[in-house]
């Protein structure tokens, strides 16, 4: 395998692993609050790679270490949609209760 793919590949798994790792953690007991969940998938989203892991010393390291993040903070909002869809119900019956009547 080539070299730099192959940093590449592992800085993406490690920057995978510990975006989901920080996202299941943030919100071990559920998703209560919607904004503060999207907050959460946005700033991992916007992270730089270099701020999240400085010993990622390449560009190639860089980029595969944030795809990994962007991955992670995608899927994790996409695993938690119905959980956020049925959040967004109880909000919007709590702030108009005649609107599910």
């Amino acid at each position: 395998m080539n070299a730099e793919f192959q940093q590449y590949r592992f800085a993406r798994i490690e920057g995978h692993s510990i975006t989901r790792a920080r996202l299941e953690a943030q919100f071990k007991s559920g998703i209560a609050d919607l904004e503060e969940f999207e907050n959460a998938i946005a700033q991992q989203l916007a992270a730089e790679a270099t701020n999240c892991a400085p010993w990622r010393k390449s560009e190639i390291e860089k980029s595969g270490y944030q795809d990994g993040m962007r991955m992670a903070a995608l899927e994790f909002f996409w695993s938690h949609r119905q959980e956020l869809q049925r959040a967004g119900m109880d909000n919007s019956a709590h702030q108009n209760p005649m609107a599910h009547a």
